[in-house]
């Protein structure tokens, strides 16, 4: 298979992520169990005002996380907490035959700024469209568009839901719909094509990935389409599965791809990237890049497909120097610079 402020009150009790723009609530406490979570009920003045009608893409994907952070807490509570410094991105990742994912079509992984795999698909369309919730390949639960209105309502999530769906990107794009992005990504590879052999199509490169990043030596900017290393533009593709071991072989092939890359979306030890690999490479260390955050600062993580962290990008040259040399224990599992 194939990141404002949201405006968050934090139960200190139960970490749930409270909707209230009202300061008055109440907790329904269960004094059966000292050892059962126990939902929180919100009492308001007014109910929500939200509709399941008329959708934007934006305002779905800030239902659905806000509804997960609240239903399921977890990884989805923190995606959302997370968002209060970092944008909403959502990436789409290519189903593998082997995918136990229920819904259809492409699974969505929402993302602000650290990568906790909350993810969800879809099925059908309009207020009965239904979401399938997932946290990595974790099944939580599933709800219609209606039904994740109608609880939302009853919390008042309004405020929340105008406010985060300001930040959310869709595959790249903020203003892209998630179910509109499967055919985008197809129109996309249709019109783009050049005549180099194996090429599917342009890769888009995710709007929060874009920009200068700089590591203590070096800097490098993601466009829409390309990436520029010291200078040295790449052109970004996606490339045909069906791309032989032959082609990849030929002399001619390998002299007009000197400057164009293979490209997709991945997923790397628990971490969502872009793959790069050079065109006509077989074998050898591939490289993801992955989007994180570290000392509350965006951060492009350098990974390479053999194992290790390679490098840490920052959006500044004076932060690359500052933590140059800087070990982050989260960053410990990649191995690499990390463990050294």
């Amino acid at each position: 298979m194939k990141k404002l402020s949201v405006l968050l009150m934090a139960t200190a009790a139960l970490g749930l992520t409270a909707c209230s723009a009202n300061k008055s609530t109440s907790k329904a406490k269960d004094a059966s169990s000292k050892n059962k979570s126990t939902l929180i009920v919100h009492k308001h003045k007014a109910k929500g005002t939200l509709s399941a009608n008329d959708i934007s893409p934006q305002e779905n994907v800030a239902l659905i996380t806000v509804y997960a952070a609240n239903k399921y807490r977890g990884a989805w509570q923190s995606t959302l907490q997370n968002a209060e410094h970092s944008s909403l991105s959502v990436s789409l990742i290519k189903r593998d035959d082997s995918s136990n994912y229920r819904g259809q079509g492409y699974i969505y992984e929402v993302n602000a700024g650290k990568d906790l795999q909350t993810r969800y698909t879809l099925q059908g369309n309009g207020s009965s469209q239904k979401i399938f919730l997932y946290q990595d390949e974790r099944y939580l639960g599933t709800a219609t568009v209606e039904q994740i209105v109608r609880f939302l309502n009853k919390i008042n999530c309004d405020a929340e839901i105008s406010h985060l769906q300001k930040k959310v990107t869709i595959d790249g794009s903020s203003s892209s719909n998630a179910s509109d992005a499967d055919e985008s990504k197809s129109d996309d590879t249709k019109t783009n094509k050049s005549d180099i052999p194996g090429d599917a199509g342009i890769f888009t490169v995710p709007a929060n990935y874009r920009g200068v990043w700089y590591s203590n030596d070096s800097k490098m900017e993601l466009t829409a389409h390309s990436m520029i290393v010291n200078g040295d533009k790449t052109q970004l593709h996606h490339q045909a599965s069906n791309f032989s071991e032959k082609r990849r072989q030929s002399r001619d092939i390998q002299n007009k791809t000197m400057h164009i890359a293979a490209a997709n979306m991945t997923n790397i030890n628990g971490f969502s990237g872009i793959f790069i690999a050079g065109w006509c490479q077989s074998a050898g260390e591939k490289t993801v890049y992955a989007l994180h955050q570290e000392k509350g600062q965006p951060v492009l993580l350098e990974i390479g497909t053999a194992g290790g962290l390679h490098d840490v990008m920052w959006r500044s040259p004076q932060l690359a120097r500052k933590y140059a040399h800087t070990k982050f224990a989260d960053l410990r599992k990649l191995g690499g610079i990390a463990a050294e």
